[in-house]
């Protein structure tokens, strides 16, 4: 019994250290990995920043080529002008202030602050671009497995914003359309858009005619159903009569949209026929 207590003592004497080593190593690994994407967030948002500073010296200099008079010798200054004044000081202090004053000195980076350096960043360009890169060394928490101190360099490119300018399009013109719809309406106020529905009666309806003279057949959706009420439903321009005012046939959902996104239909023959506010009564052919 003594010597199983000896050998349980003695290999958790010999596996333990191991163990503790390798969850530490794992620790300190995960730490680095954490530590380099906050790095380059911080980079990230300092390149942003000294992009966004690019654009008023650029904006003076093209406010005041378009309003000043060519006669007035003044050199204006360039958006390069804030290559001098944007310095390896400056991206110092803002990475500080993105990344955390006490968050960079209590990290693994040695010497924190201090420990930073941008001599090989390309601030900004005679193209305007913004190449910042930053190297620093970290200490594990655990040095084992030969990790060590490491040297660390993350690196974030971009453009300076100096505005946009936008581009002069066409207007479109807009028409409207509707579900399953076979041409489009120039005109919102269209009547195969705006529909005007009238009730009649079963001896009211035997005499009644569209506006082409055409008596109003059953409608395929709901012609058929028992008429409880009594009471049909017409269009002027119809060329059926429906039993229920609910009927997806007396409804129209509308959609407005730019003449070049319709593809495939015809402009609308009311729409077409409309003159000085007035329209043609020459229906066409229609479900309604």
């Amino acid at each position: 019994m003594k010597k199983t207590k000896g050998s349980l003592t003695l290999e958790a004497a010999i596996v333990l250290p191991i163990f503790l080593s390798l969850a530490i190593s794992l620790i300190s690994v995960l730490e680095m990995m954490n530590l380099y994407a906050r790095v380059e967030f911080a980079l990230h948002e300092t390149a942003r920043e000294i992009s966004l500073m690019v654009y008023p010296a650029n904006y003076v200099k093209t406010f005041g080529e378009e309003f000043l008079d060519e006669d007035y010798e003044i050199e204006l200054p360039d958006a390069n002008i804030l290559n001098p004044l944007v310095s390896e000081t400056l991206v110092r202090a803002m990475f500080t202030d993105n990344f955390g004053y006490k968050n960079l000195n209590n990290s693994l980076i040695k010497n924190g602050e201090a420990g930073i350096f941008f001599f090989r960043s390309d601030i900004i360009n005679e193209k305007g671009d913004i190449d910042l890169i930053v190297t620093y060394k970290v200490e594990p928490l655990f040095n084992m497995f030969g990790l060590g101190r490491m040297t660390f360099c993350n690196r974030v490119k971009m453009h300076s914003w100096t505005g946009y300018t936008k581009e002069k399009r066409e207007e479109d013109e807009y028409v409207y359309i509707t579900d399953n719809a076979s041409v489009y309406h120039t005109r919102r106020d269209c009547t195969h858009l705006c529909l005007t529905i009238n009730s009649v009666t079963i001896s009211e309806l035997e005499k009644s005619r569209n506006k082409d003279g055409k008596i109003y057949k059953a409608c395929k959706k709901c012609g058929s159903d028992e008429n409880g009420s009594g009471y049909f439903y017409i269009t002027p321009y119809g060329e059926v009569y429906h039993t229920r005012l609910s009927c997806s046939g007396l409804k129209r959902t509308i959609y407005k949209v730019g003449l070049s996104e319709v593809t495939g239909l015809g402009e609308c023959e009311r729409c077409r026929n409309y003159k000085e506010g007035e329209i043609i009564e020459k229906g066409e052919n229609g479900s309604d």
